[in-house]
């Protein structure tokens, strides 16, 4: 009996000395299913009220409510996006920080050679959401159409006035789009440089610029409140709350053509489960009815992309970009 009793004392040292090196992974896989386990922070490198800030904020107010934690939208305006997108770089690569993407900040930026980091080293996680631009004009402009637009602007291109985000912007694309078709010469405009697209609009609303652009949804308030004209959106058919202005094709400027889009990003090292988790929660919270409600009063609409469309998506949007700036 003795004997047994060893032998199962044995057994028994043995099994406990398993579960001691066993138990360390098992609660690191228990800690790792469990993101997120604090609060995220998604950084938006433009001013509060634009297109990247409204969209960004009611993809992370669906996230916060499915995951029961806090996604906490902090803009980080200035520096072309650079210091938003540089900060998340730098930031740890554990999920919780991480950036609201959109072209200025991305495809935008494919081929600078003076940047702090390399587009392609963050860790694209997915596409989110998408809006049409809108070209827009003070209220007691002149000008009712693009063409309005061209015919001044050939007469005189130095007195046209057009805003900028620094030339990393969807706008900054727009605008570009625009000259280019037009065939204005965009060195001889003058360029406003604003730090994000809302006070870039209010600008335009004030009348210290002549032409501007943004996404439709951050527009609607200053046109529908007489504050503004919207004279073209960049949509294939006209957008529901702007139901008079023509699109950009209508007017014949059918290469004038840019999507807004919004999505997330991580610095480079972002685990697989964080960008699994990420993945596979985002077209779930685009069904949400809540969520397209609050998508649409903003003139936007679900675009999910998973990580490796999304990818793809932007380097393809990047020599488009490239091929526009001249780039070699």
């Amino acid at each position: 009996m003795r004997t047994v009793s060893v032998k199962a004392e044995m057994a028994l040292v043995i099994f406990c000395g398993f579960l001691s090196l066993a138990l360390p992974g098992w609660q690191g896989q228990a800690r790792a299913a469990a993101y997120p386990a604090k609060g995220i922070d998604v950084i938006v490198p433009f001013a509060p009220g634009a297109g990247t800030d409204l969209m960004g904020r009611v993809v992370a107010e669906a996230l916060a409510k499915r995951w029961k934690s806090p996604v906490n939208v902090v803009n980080k305006p200035g520096g072309n996006t650079v210091i938003g997108v540089a900060e998340m770089m730098r930031s740890k690569p554990d999920g919780y920080t991480l950036l609201v993407d959109s072209p200025g900040s991305s495809s935008m930026q494919m081929g600078m050679t003076d940047l702090p980091y390399k587009v392609e080293n963050r860790v694209f996680v997915a596409r989110a959401a998408t809006s049409p631009m809108a070209v827009v004009v003070p209220q007691n402009s002149p000008w009712k159409s693009l063409k309005d637009v061209v015919e001044a602007a050939k007469k005189d291109p130095a007195s046209l006035s057009w805003t900028s985000l620094g030339g990393a912007s969807g706008v900054d694309l727009v605008m570009r789009q625009f000259f280019a078709a037009a065939g204005i010469d965009v060195t001889k405009a003058k360029m406003v440089t604003y730090p994000g697209a809302a006070p870039a609009v209010n600008a335009v609303a004030g009348g210290h610029v002549q032409l501007g652009a943004a996404t439709a949804g951050s527009v609607l308030a200053l046109v529908s409140g007489g504050n503004m004209r919207a004279i073209a959106v960049t949509s294939p058919e006209r957008v529901k709350d702007l139901p008079d202005v023509a699109t950009t094709g209508q007017q014949g400027f059918a290469a004038v053509n840019v999507v807004y889009w919004i999505g997330f990003s991580g610095p480079p090292g972002l685990p697989a489960q964080v960008v699994q988790a990420w993945a596979e929660a985002m077209p779930e919270v685009l069904k949400e009815p809540d969520v397209l409600a609050k998508l649409a009063r903003i003139t936007s609409g679900p675009a999910f992309l998973g990580p490796e469309e999304f990818k793809r998506f932007i380097q393809s949007e990047g020599r488009a970009v490239q091929e526009l700036m001249g780039a070699k």
